[in-house]
């Protein structure tokens, strides 16, 4: 069953045209009528070939769509997911102390600085996450957010894709594809000691293509030190230069020193090249 023509796209979608959402239990029933007996790991190969084509896309776990019902058009959306390494060989009230400041902190720098309407919310103790339109200046949310977390070192995920259900505040509280992708990125991770992470959208090649990408940018990250994410929190917080000379008691030749040597503005542009492939990933073979 290895034919396009076996996933029996017309019919499939006359069976289903009306549905509001198709359950896997559909799929089968579905499969059965046309093949007979069939086993259901096969009926989940034959959903996954489906959904690879493009004909049917998830909308919640194990619930989807036929693509020709998409109802008006959708916006594209990033989901940003951190997890703080090592956090549970913290004291565990200093850590949730010490993050909720941070956190705090953060989402005023994104409001006041970048107009961000939506803010990070924390889970589980140790990961934080955000959900924002899918525009360039989520590489400016991802680095300011790293900034505001150091020296706490974080496993990160960015997952991109469309969102159908009502927007909450809270992140935490919606589901769908966009976020368990990003989820599934940092258990992938749960292994690195070190600034790490992952980009993911429904496009595997795209996906593979811009995390050799990013592994190179996670690398780089690595190497910053202390001094010069100071610098950087500064900058891409868009404070004064006098403002941000006198918080970090240096002159401005050491303040542009450290911004340089960071190498923050070749961070920047691979982190642009990447957006650039994630907006034409529907165009990439």
């Amino acid at each position: 069953m290895s034919d396009i023509r076996n996933l029996h796209i017309e019919e499939l979608k006359k069976r289903f045209q009306s549905y509001d959402t198709i359950s896997v239990d559909d799929f089968n029933d579905f499969y059965k009528d046309v093949y007979g007996e069939i086993k259901r790991n096969t009926v989940d190969w034959l959903i996954y070939k489906l959904k690879k084509s493009k004909i049917i896309r998830n909308v919640s776990r194990g619930q989807y769509v036929l693509e020709d019902n998409r109802k008006g058009p959708v916006t594209e959306y990033a989901v940003i997911t951190m997890d703080i390494i090592k956090s549970s060989e913290m004291s565990y009230k200093k850590f949730n102390l010490e993050l909720r400041k941070r956190v705090k902190e953060l989402n005023l720098a994104i409001k006041h600085s970048y107009n961000c309407e939506r803010e990070f919310f924390i889970s589980q103790g140790d990961e934080i996450q955000i959900i924002c339109p899918f525009e360039n200046e989520i590489i400016y949310l991802l680095i300011i957010t790293l900034c505001y977390l150091h020296p706490f070192k974080v496993r990160y995920a960015v997952s991109f894709g469309m969102i159908e259900s009502e927007l909450k505040k809270n992140s935490w509280e919606m589901n769908g594809p966009i976020f368990w992708n990003a989820r599934d990125c940092l258990t992938k991770l749960k292994n690195s000691k070190d600034y790490d992470g992952l980009v993911i959208s429904e496009y595997n090649y795209t996906d593979k293509l811009c995390n050799n990408i990013l592994s190179l940018v996670n690398k780089t990250i690595r190497r910053i030190t202390d001094k010069q994410w100071d610098a950087i929190r500064c900058e891409l917080s868009k404070k004064h230069i006098d403002s941000a000379l006198e918080e970090l008691e240096i002159s401005k030749t050491s303040y542009y020193d450290r911004l340089n040597v960071s190498n923050m503005e070749e961070i920047i542009k691979a982190l642009e090249t990447i957006v650039e492939i994630m907006k034409k990933r529907r165009l990439i073979v």
